[in-house]
């Protein structure tokens, strides 16, 4: 019988270590897509209703000062209309004073061209009364405006 030398162990396979690195890999790419993906949405969407929010917020600030001629110039064209400022002012006059508000979501589509949205508005009154205004919005001549 001839002597027969014991091989060599191999060298462990990294098969385990590979896949790890490449599972890991793939994790990272996935999630730094998804960020960039969530953030590029989140400013999408921020740049859409951001101005809509703006206007009603403009519009709602004329309000609670008592500035009635410049929430006034806040109403779209449909409303300015339908109602002339000196009765504007004095349905504004007659209502309880407006002490705070909230802005609680705003909505925008645009369908067929045409560009609207909404905001939902918990109005709080100097007298205590806190209610729920959904006001709508349109866009007149690339500007937002309070059409209710």
């Amino acid at each position: 019988m001839a002597y027969q030398p014991i091989p060599a162990p191999s060298a462990p396979r990294r098969t385990t270590r590979t896949i790890l690195i490449v599972v890991g890999v793939v994790l990272v790419l996935c999630c730094l897509g998804g960020s960039i993906g969530g953030f590029w949405l989140y400013r999408t969407v921020k740049d859409a209703v951001g101005p809509a929010s703006d206007s009603a917020t403009t519009y709602l600030d004329a309000v609670r000062r008592g500035d009635h001629s410049a929430a006034y110039g806040q109403l779209c064209a449909p409303a300015r209309n339908r109602i002339s400022e000196a009765d504007f002012t004095r349905m504004q006059a007659a209502q309880p004073r407006l002490r705070e508000y909230e802005i609680t979501g705003v909505n925008v589509t645009s369908t067929n061209g045409r560009t609207e949205g909404s905001a939902t508005v918990r109005l709080t009154q100097e007298n205590g009364t806190e209610t729920t205004q959904l006001f709508r919005l349109v866009k007149e001549d690339g500007t937002w405006r309070v059409c209710q």
